[in-house]
C-alpha cells in the first residue's frame, strides 16, 4: 500500500481515537487483511512504460509491500493496438522506449498470475509542452529552485512535476592508506568523493484553468537550505514534466490533501481517493492509483558553489560527529598490536600514517560509500 494511504488511515484512526480519553479504540482497519493490487506509473508517450505493481498490506504490518509478479502487462490502445510490458524486476513492468501514436486513447491493463484481470480508463494521449525555463535564485537562507512553463494552444493546463537531485560530497576524511593482509599499504580504491541521487517525495502540481493564459511562470519547485550538504560542490537536478488530464490532476490533488493536512486537529480529515484503475473480475474489488497517458520533458542543471554566495556555509550533511581521528599507538591502545587495533573494519578504518603512528576514524566518517557512490555519474560534467 503506497505511503499516502497508510497515513490517510492512520490519521482517521488518530480521529477517532481522540474523542474518547478512557478507553483506547482500536478500530479494525488497524488490523484486518486486506490485500489490494496497487498500480503505479504511467502510460508513456515517448519512452519507456514503467509499472510497478504491488499488493497494500495492514497498516500494523511491516516490511516491504509485497510485489504482484508473473503478471502480464500491456499497454492497449483505443483501436485495439497492444504494447507488451515484460517484467524487469520483481513487480517492476516495462516496456522498450517506443514512441505512441499521438491523440489516441489508452489504457493499461493487467492479468495476475492467478486470473483476475484489471484495466485503467481509456484516457487520450496528452502532449507536454516544453520546460520553458529551469533555474536557481539565492535567497536568504538558501536556493530557490523554480520552473516555467507555457502552452500556446492552450490545451495542457494541468502540470505536474517530478525531479532527482545529484549532488558530489567527500567523507569528513582521506584515507590514504588500507590495513590488507596484516600490512599497512596505499589505498588505491576511492573511498572519499562520492555521488548521492535522491527522488523527490513531494507532489509538485499546479494548474492555469483560471488564468488568461496557460503557462505557468517561476512555479516554486524547490527550496535547499544555505546549510545543505547538497550545495558543497556541485549540484544538479533533472526535472521531469507532464501534462495531465483533469481527471488525474483531481487525483493528485486529493493524494495531496490527504498527506499534507494532517498536523492539526483542525485539518480536515482524508477523503477516499478514487483512481482509475478497476478490477474486470469484480467490479467491487478496490484498486488503488492512477494511471495517466502523456509523453514526458525533462531538463537537468547543474548548480556549482562559486554559483553561490560566499558568506554562505559549506557543511557535510551526516558527518557533524566526525570531528577527530583517533591515534594508535597511544595511552588509549596500550598493550594492542597493529593487527588487533584494525583487526575489525566495520568499527576504524586507517587514515594516514607519519612515522610509526597511524590515524583512524570509523567507517562512517572515511567511508563516502556508505551514502552514496564513487563512480561519477555519467551526465556529470
Amino acid at each position: 500500500m503506497p505511503s499516502f494511504l497508510r497515513i490517510s488511515l492512520l490519521s482517521l484512526w488518530l480521529a477517532l481515537g481522540l474523542s474518547s480519553c478512557v478507553q483506547e479504540y482500536l478500530p479494525t482497519v488497524i488490523s484486518e487483511e486486506k490485500n489490494y493490487l496497487v498500480v503505479d506509473g504511467f502510460i508513456n508517450g515517448n519512452g519507456i512504460t514503467s509499472i510497478s505493481l504491488t499488493r497494500s498490506l495492514q497498516l500494523s504490518a511491516k516490511g516491504p509491500y509485497p510485489p504482484e509478479t508473473r503478471a502480464t502487462v500491456f499497454v492497449e490502445s483505443a483501436g485495439g493496438q497492444r504494447y507488451a510490458l515484460m517484467e524487469a524486476t520483481p513487480g517492476v513492468y516495462a516496456s522498450p522506449a517506443q514512441q505512441l501514436p499521438a491523440n489516441q486513447n489508452y489504457r493499461l491493463y493487467i492479468r495476475t498470475a492467478t486470473g483476475r484481470e484489471y484495466a485503467s480508463d481509456f484516457t487520450l494521449l496528452k502532449t507536454t509542452p516544453a520546460i520553458d525555463a529551469l533555474g536557481g535564485r539565492p535567497q536568504a537562507g538558501g536556493l530557490q529552485l523554480y520552473i516555467s512553463a507555457h502552452d500556446d494552444r492552450n490545451l495542457t493546463q494541468y502540470y505536474r512535476w517530478q525531479y532527482e537531485e545529484t549532488w558530489e560530497f567527500t567523507s569528513a576524511f582521506r584515507s590514504t592508506i588500507n590495513y590488507v593482509n596484516n600490512q599497512v599499504v596505499p589505498r588505491t580504491e576511492n573511498i572519499y568523493n562520492c555521488w548521492r541521487t535522491e527522488k523527490s517525495t513531494s507532489l509538485n502540481t499546479t494548474s492555469t484553468v483560471r488564468l488568461s493564459q496557460d503557462a505557468v511562470r517561476d512555479y516554486r519547485l524547490l527550496f535547499i537550505p544555505a546549510t545543505s550538504g547538497r550545495l558543497h560542490y556541485t549540484y544538479s537536478v533533472l526535472v521531469r514534466q507532464y501534462a495531465l488530464s483533469q481527471a488525474e490532476f483531481d487525483y493528485w490533488e486529493a493524494v495531496k490533501k490527504n498527506t499534507e493536512n494532517i498536523g492539526t486537529l483542525f485539518d480536515p480529515l482524508p477523503s477516499q481517493i478514487q483512481g482509475n484503475v478497476h478490477s474486470l473480475t469484480d467490479a467491487q474489488e478496490p484498486v488503488l492509483g492512477f494511471v495517466g497517458a502523456a509523453t514526458v520533458v525533462e531538463k537537468r542543471i547543474f548548480i556549482k558553489r562559486t554559483d553561490l554566495p560566499n558568506e554562505w556555509p559549506t557543511n557535510l550533511d551526516g558527518y557533524e560527529t566526525c570531528v577527530g581521528l583517533d591515534s594508535f599507538p597511544s595511552d588509549r591502545w596500550k598493550g594492542l598490536t597493529l593487527q588487533e587495533y584494525f583487526s575489525n573494519p566495520t568499527e576504524r578504518i586507517p587514515v594516514s600514517k607519519n612515522g610509526n603512528f597511524y590515524t583512524s576514524q570509523s567507517p562512517e566518517c572515511v567511508d563516502c560509500r556508505l551514502r552514496g557512490t564513487p563512480t561519477k555519474p555519467s551526465f556529470w560534467p
